[in-house]
């Protein structure tokens, strides 16, 4: 108890589970298998995945009047990652614990060599900022010399410009790109969508654009649903989804197993994933493409769901929840990765996951339950310790909101 505790303390706020080495030691130290060590994983990560959608629902994005969590990931990711998790939790039911085993391993060997990739991408380009930017300082101190009245000795003012251009000069080009990409960093410049009008930022008033120009009636209608935290009918939408794969899920208990009954239960979650999923991309390519209309400016870190975009990421996503059910791991190991791809800013990737997380483990949870792989006391035990270690490790980052 007290390393799954250790575990989900330090795991709550990077938006992952733990479930990659809850399960080894669940499986180690309590002698479990990986039937029943898995599902147990899954109940004391839903535990913490309580506490950190609670917390990240009422915060807002540092750059933009919106909430942290992208909900538009959300939407058109979570509902293929629950049928995922659903479909993941059968196949941990008749698999052997020793092939289930395997996988576990090669999963996170994959995983973690692409996590580590892209956080010493992410390394080096950030130390070219710095080191660019220690150039930029060191040139506008020379500047102030020159600005700054004698005290006694006449100023060399040419001599000055002339070590300012030539610093200036020899800054190397990934230093200049970097300094560049620091100074738009806010902003996501596409050569390749057709959007060099005037664009407006969410959270900037209408007067402090440029030039004066207002935006349409369009923008500021998609810049007042954005604006609204939480989103109450988005939460909606993927709480509809959860809600009825849990009461499906239910009545399939009510069937005998291998029956007609049972299996109309369980294969109905298809139809209404795959009817979510239809309305959702499609609300979602429209709205993109009203955004580029109406002028919209992308911050850097903005997803834009082209059509296909809307294709590739649930797909995506369908595997990290089979994943998830299948592993115990949560799916945040693979997501979180999947959303640094998309070059998602991390505290957004993060605070997203971390809300995936909770609907995926949550309909995995129940699936577990009406399979009977998890003892009451054990669950009930590791679900606390899940709990109170998220209270305890994002108490040290952020207050709880009221």
């Amino acid at each position: 108890a007290v390393l799954a505790f250790l575990t989900i303390f330090i795991s709550s706020g990077v938006g992952m589970g733990g479930g990659g080495i809850l399960v080894p030691i669940y499986t180690i130290l309590l002698a479990f298998g990986p039937q029943h060590a898995i599902p147990l994983s899954n109940v004391t990560i839903f535990g913490g995945a309580i506490v950190n959608a609670c917390i990240y629902l009422y915060k807002k994005h540092p750059k933009a009047d919106r909430p942290l969590i992208d909900w538009d990931l959300v939407l058109v990711m979570e509902p293929v990652t629950i049928l995922g998790a659903l479909v993941g939790s059968f196949i941990n039911k008749v698999t052997p614990g020793w092939i289930t085993s395997i996988c576990l391993v090669v999963l996170l060997s994959v995983t973690t060599y692409r996590l580590v990739r892209k956080s010493m991408t992410k390394y080096r380009t950030e130390n070219a900022q710095l080191a660019a930017m220690g150039h930029l300082n060191s040139m506008e101190d020379v500047l102030s010399l020159e600005m700054t009245p004698s005290t006694g000795q006449t100023e060399d003012r040419s001599m000055l410009k002339s070590e300012f251009e030539r610093t200036e000069y020899e800054l190397k080009d990934t230093e200049v790109g970097a300094v560049q990409e620091l100074k738009n960093d806010d902003l996501d410049f596409d050569e390749n969508e057709d959007d060099e009008q005037l664009v407006a930022i969410p959270g900037i008033e209408a007067e402090d654009t440029v030039m004066g120009e207002k935006p349409n009636a369009v923008l500021e209608l998609i810049l007042l649903n954005e604006a609204k935290l939480p989103p109450w009918w988005k939460i909606a939408g993927v709480g509809g989804v959860f809600l009825t794969v849990i009461v499906l899920s239910i009545l399939r208990t009510t069937s005998e197993c291998g029956s007609t009954a049972y299996w109309l239960w369980t294969v109905s979650n298809i139809p209404l994933v795959g009817v979510v999923v239809f309305l959702v991309r499609r609300s979602l390519v429209k709205k993109h493409h009203q955004k580029l209309e109406s002028g919209f400016k992308f911050l850097k870190g903005d997803v834009k769901w082209t059509p296909k975009a809307t294709i590739v990421y649930p797909i995506i996503c369908g595997g990290a929840g089979l994943m998830a059910g299948m592993f115990g791991i949560g799916g945040g190991i693979i997501k979180n990765p999947l959303m640094l791809e998309m070059n998602v800013r991390p505290d957004v990737a993060v605070a997203t996951s971390a809300t995936m997380i909770f609907f995926t483990t949550g309909a995995a949870t129940i699936t577990y339950l009406t399979f009977g792989l998890l003892s009451a006391d054990y669950a009930t035990l590791f679900f606390l310790v899940g709990f109170l270690a998220t209270i305890g490790g994002q108490g040290l980052q952020s207050p709880i909101p009221p």
